[in-house]
């Protein structure tokens, strides 16, 4: 059996051991405190990390009166909250209750759609006490390698789903995992999950078994080393780096074999413990019963078992939730990790949340999952007790602070990525991940900091096993009336079905709500999750062919509706928002050779994305870098070659560059300092410096021929061009590229340590961030050229579309203007009938061919004409795009030439 090993490192500082019972930092009498917002940049451990952890921080915590993840009561008086609420005077503080599904549902409904502040704020004091009780101030590490892409599923949430457009599939070769586990070991962390897409099979069962066992080797050898003498008698089991693996449903058999190599613990996500919802997010040949099968199949083969859900599906209910909490502790969970859904480009759940949540604020809305999965994780803790559960980094992607937020809340297992940078974006689960480009040491500093900064404390080389392994807690029943009996949800409630919103019938203003039926709102006016089971069921293939993408749940009728009347489905409102998902920004930089493109980069994205020399033409191709935009979340950044490379390879990567600037919002053009300041000096010729500045030129007119917001920066590399007339020099200079003054501008030395911005000195990354959000603001702001004209953007719109496709277009796609065509009618409620031309029938000399494709062509439009009483809009290739034509004679003679 695996125990903890012996702490054989004494680091300093951060996971240093302190005496048993004192906190990682006191106040006054003992108390945790956290010395002011300002205090919380004097430790150590902060002080030392990364720069972006630092900008985030003081960002969020900016003229904050209380810290978020403050606890708000003491023990005692969370417990008297709790007891309150339930209708039981002696819950103890710090007591694990063993609390009933309609108990939980009670607290849910009372904390999310009343707004109770009180109630939650003595269950998020009550988990930290628990937390506190079981696992005093420590935080256990678990580093994460995502080993590999290749999935053979589809699932309808995930964005490595098997044809997930896009995806560069990977698969780590084993020495390199290996090495990062010997990385991880050196640094102290005694616990590594790898993680990967599903992949059954022989093969995939060789790479697991031969990974574990070397893994298990080589750390175990490291540790024998580092005791010397000390380490003799110990045996290897109880030595080296605990394993654990998180890569899916494998039969019995391959888990055994993975045991055997020397694997412990094993993560099965259920995602819901509702078997009808797992059946809409997943493909038909999964099973909830499965799932369920396979968690049951580790834990009689030994291993440690962690799951978990996402919170916030479409569809998903308080019910379902509080069944999510039940269920972790029915099946004896020793590992839980719930987080926030957050969308995914391109899946077909983001389009069902689309389809439920495409109206609301979608930034409030995903703060109110937040709030809601800490609930959950302090229900978790509440109920299950002594289990690790995990600050998901989800929670990160919606608030800096989130994961510091959830260590407060009942969490006790932090997740640093140990993956290298070179495959993590692409292995993208959801929009706006985060920590994407950061390198494992700066992970490791950055989350050193945020458990010091909430009073916590690393425990360095231990394996972190969960107490409920060997020693589970049953709980203290609460048998009380109160305000949760009150709040229960009743028993007889009817069946649930599944549900698709992509049926078109949904869309009709004819499908008026039943009287009373509406959907939840919570106190900021969110849709929430709903309370009831009750569902409103319409049948039909829809335009996902009978797709099980969504389901949507609505509160009951009041008392005096009939019970048996259905809530109907709430008609769609217009929306311009593009989708269900986090807009991402695409940022191009530009420029000649050596202008410092990618040192331009690297400052942004902090750290070395692209190589940097002095050599001419050193950047050959377009490279790629995912990261987070502070207030505008997951941008794309591409770094391009020298727009004036000369030669056949020159012009290959010129025109690279031009074609991946058409990608962008933004074009951030670099000029050259030490070459242009020059030109710009007082009595030089202004017709030098044009001819030199021909490629910004060059870019400028791009930019604004496919409404690109261009912005210049003026990298004055070692002070070039400093003195009395530089001002005027700049200023030459931004009159030549851009007389019309519509470009954001700055003139930065990107190879200084410090440059002024806005009145105050800061570091070229922040300055350069700082100029790139003002033009992601200004984009943002540019209006959206239509494809289609205004009229036929409404739900009352129907849009005839004749789409021309050759014997030779390839199959399983529309060309992309097609497609956005398409889509833009859509986006806006419009009805499109998509109708294919046979052109060489249009175009033949035969005429009886010609009048049997026109007779086609009559067929399919004749609903149209009938509902529009012969009128139509036809969007046509030529300047103007759109013409009308009237009546019925004549009208086919210009598409059928």
């Amino acid at each position: 059996m695996l125990r903890t090993p012996f702490k054989f490192y004494a680091p300093s500082g951060v996971g240093a051991p302190r005496p048993p019972g004192t906190s990682a930092w006191t106040g006054p009498a003992g108390a945790r405190c956290h010395g002011g917002v300002a205090g919380l940049f004097e430790r150590e451990a902060v002080q030392n990390a990364p720069a972006k952890f630092k900008r985030e921080a003081r960002s969020r915590l900016k003229g904050v009166k209380q810290l978020p993840w403050e606890v708000a009561m003491t023990a005692e008086d969370a417990a008297k909250g709790l007891g309150s609420f339930l209708g039981a005077s002696d819950i103890q503080p710090a007591a694990v209750l063993d609390l009933t599904k309609e108990q939980i549902h009670a607290i849910l409904d009372e904390t999310t759609n009343k707004g109770n502040t009180a109630l939650e704020k003595a269950l998020y004091s009550h988990a930290d006490a628990v937390t506190t009780r079981f696992f005093g101030d420590e935080i256990y590490y678990r580093g994460i390698v995502e080993f590999s892409n290749v999935c053979k599923n589809d699932c309808n949430y995930c964005g490595i789903r098997k044809h997930m457009n896009g995806v560069m599939r990977y698969t780590m070769p084993v020495e390199e995992v290996v090495e990062v586990a010997r990385w991880a070991f050196e640094n102290h962390l005694g616990n590594i999950m790898l993680q990967s897409g599903e992949l059954p099979g022989e093969a995939r069962l060789r790479y697991l078994t031969r990974l574990v066992r070397e893994i298990r080797e080589a750390t175990v050898a490291m540790d024998r080393s580092a005791r010397g003498d000390a380490g003799k008698g110990i045996a290897d089991s109880e030595l080296g780096m605990a394993v654990s693996l998180s890569v899916g449903e494998l039969p019995r058999s391959d888990y055994e074999a993975l045991f055997a190599a020397g694997a412990r613990r094993y993560l099965l996500r259920i995602e819901t413990s509702n078997p009808d919802l797992y059946k809409a997010l997943h493909p038909h040949e999964m099973s909830w019963e499965q799932r369920v099968r396979c968690l049951q199949d580790l834990k009689d083969v030994g291993y440690m078992i962690g799951t978990g859900v996402m919170v916030g599906l479409p569809g998903q209910t308080l019910q379902d939730l509080s069944g999510d909490i039940r269920f972790f502790k029915d099946i004896g969970a020793n590992m839980i990790g719930m987080g926030p859904y957050i969308t995914e480009e391109g899946t077909p759940t983001a389009e069902a949340w689309g389809m439920q949540y495409g109206s609301v604020d979608k930034k409030a809305h995903m703060k109110a999952m937040f709030d809601l999965t800490t609930r959950m994780n302090a229900l978790a803790r509440t109920v299950v007790g002594n289990a690790n559960i995990s600050a998901t980094t989800a929670l990160q992607a919606i608030d800096p602070m989130g994961r510091e937020i959830a260590l407060r809340r009942g969490s006790n297992v932090l997740m640093p990525i140990l993956t290298p940078t070179k495959y993590r974006e692409h292995y993208q689960l959801y929009e706006g991940k985060p920590c994407i480009t950061d390198t494992a040491e700066e992970c490791r500093r950055c989350l050193n900091a945020r458990i010091t900064m909430i009073g916590k404390r690393v425990t360095d080389s231990v394996w972190g096993d969960p107490p409920n392994f060997l020693k589970p807690i049953v709980g203290v029943p609460v048998a009380g009336g109160g305000a949760a009996a009150v709040a229960a949800a009743p028993a007889d409630v009817a069946p649930r079905s599944l549900h698709t919103l992509a049926c078109p019938v949904a869309l009709t203003s004819r499908n008026k709500p039943a009287t009373g039926a509406r959907p939840l709102q919570g106190s900021a006016g969110l849709p929430l999750l709903h309370t009831t089971s009750r569902v409103h069921t319409r049948r039909c293939g829809g335009l996902l062919g009978g797709s099980k993408a969504m389901r949507a749940f609505w509160s009951s009728a009041p008392p005096s509706a009939p019970a048996s009347a259905p809530a109907a489905v709430q008609p769609l409102q217009p929306s311009t928002d593009r989708g269900s998902d986090v807009q991402r920004i695409n940022i191009g930089v530009f420029g000649v050779m050596n202008a410092g493109k990618s040192t331009a980069i690297n400052a942004i994205t902090r750290q070395d994305t692209s190589i940097v020399d002095a050599t001419p033409g050193t950047t050959a191709d377009v490279k790629v870098a995912l990261m987070e935009l502070h207030d505008f979340g997951p941008a794309k950044l591409f770094d391009t070659a020298g727009i004036d490379e000369e030669g056949a390879l020159g012009n290959k990567k010129r025109a690279k560059t031009l074609s991946t600037l058409k990608e962008c919002d933004v074009a951030l053009i670099v000029l050259d300092g030490l070459r242009l300041l020059p030109l710009a000096a007082p009595g030089a010729a202004k017709a030098a410096l044009r001819d030199a500045l021909k490629w910004e030129l060059q870019l400028m007119q791009a930019a604004e021929k496919h409404g690109v917001s261009p912005l210049l920066l003026l990298n004055t590399k070692g002070g070039a061009g400093a003195g009395a007339d530089a001002s005027g020099a700049h200023a030459r200079i931004r009159e030549l590229v851009d007389p019309a003054g519509m470009a954001g501008w700055a003139a930065i030395d990107l190879g200084a340590a410090s440059v002024q911005s806005k009145g105050a000195s800061v570091d070229v990354p922040t300055a350069l961030s700082g100029f790139l959000q003002d033009g992601v603001a200004a984009s943002r702001a540019r209006e959206t050229a239509h494809s289609l004209p205004s009229a036929v953007l409404s739900p009352e719109a129907a849009v005839f579309l004749n789409i021309p496709m050759d014997a030779e277009t390839p199959t399983m796609r529309l060309l992309r203007p097609q497609a956005l065509v398409q889509e833009e009618a859509i986006r806006h409620w419009a009805t499109t009938t998509a109708y294919r031309m046979d052109l060489a029938a249009a175009r033949s000399g035969d005429p009886q061919r010609v009048a049997k494709e026109r007779a086609r062509f009559d067929r399919a439009l004749e609903p149209l004409l009938k509902v529009w009483g012969g009128e139509r809009q036809r969007i046509g290739r030529g300047r103007k795009g759109v013409r009308e034509v009237e009546g019925e004679e004549g009208a086919l003679e210009p598409l059928l030439k």
